[in-house]
């Protein structure tokens, strides 16, 4: 259960894009209700704001390590994650702050901080993505940065 756990830490960073309007708002939108789902444990809500190919990523690796998950779905699969991660640990993701989201065209990157908490004693950034797929943005990658300031 803690690769799984690990897996959901490492890959999934989610999006909501949204219909018109400034990218640079939708993109940091999107950013920000990816980790507002994690935080609310809401697999389905977090699926939908991955890229397909981060949820095909993503369910592709937890099966590799984890048979008995194989052929099910992203959001089947991160409600497991989610639920086996302690509610106190989840806020943190709740309350998550977006920072420095950089666009290039449909793409995208920006960093969120997870800490210093009682669970999570140093920060932890993550670098993530966004891309625009059908024409919303949403998650499609991250990456855990350095611990500390």
């Amino acid at each position: 259960m803690r690769r799984l756990v690990l897996l959901v830490c490492l890959l999934a960073v989610p999006a909501l894009g949204a219909c018109g309007g400034n990218d640079q708002e939708d993109a940091q939108r999107a950013a920000e209700q990816y980790v507002t789902r994690l935080g609310e444990r809401d697999g389905a809500g977090t699926c939908e704001h991955m890229t397909s190919d981060l949820r095909r990523q993503f369910t592709q690796a937890v099966a590799a390590q984890q048979p008995q998950f194989s052929g099910r779905g992203c959001a089947r699969i991160m409600q497991t994650a989610l639920d086996a991660i302690p509610p106190a640990q989840l806020r943190l993701f709740a309350d998550a702050e977006i920072r420095e989201m950089q666009l290039d065209g449909d793409r995208g990157t920006f960093r969120y901080t997870l800490g210093p908490s009682q669970e999570i004693p140093d920060e932890i950034n993550v670098d993530g993505r966004v891309a625009k797929e059908d024409g919303d943005w949403k998650v499609s990658c991250c990456v855990p940065g350095q611990t500390g300031g």
